[in-house]
């Protein structure tokens, strides 16, 4: 299903007009009545807006899941962000965290064998 008919099934399902919608979302209204007659399609940080304001994942908007729901990430903030950091990283730098984190799990092996024993 195209981004165009999930966007006017929210639309409905919410009993929204598209001027509301657009006062809500601070889209011009001539913009969002373009998405819903697929006469232009939303750039990335609004596809994401329209995701967040109907509550639904963006692989729904782009019809590419038929799950409305986003996934429940398993990863904490922390994790999330250490992932995201560890992405913009030139590969050498990388394998330095890689070999970093390594490290650390070594040393707490070790501390945790200490404590074992006392």
């Amino acid at each position: 299903m195209d981004f165009y008919i999930r966007l006017e099934n929210l639309i409905e399902e919410r009993d929204l007009t598209q001027k509301q919608l657009s006062i809500d979302l601070h889209i011009a209204s001539f913009t969002l009545n373009g998405y819903v007659n697929n006469k232009r399609e939303p750039d990335f940080a609004t596809l994401v807006r329209f995701a967040k304001y109907f509550n639904v994942s963006t692989d729904y908007l782009l019809g590419l899941s038929n799950e409305k729901k986003p996934a429940p990430s398993s990863l904490s903030p922390a994790e999330g962000a250490l992932i995201h950091l560890y992405r913009t990283l030139p590969l050498e730098r990388q394998e330095l965290i890689v070999e970093q984190a390594k490290f650390y799990q070594h040393l707490e092996s070790i501390q945790r064998k200490t404590r074992k024993k006392d």
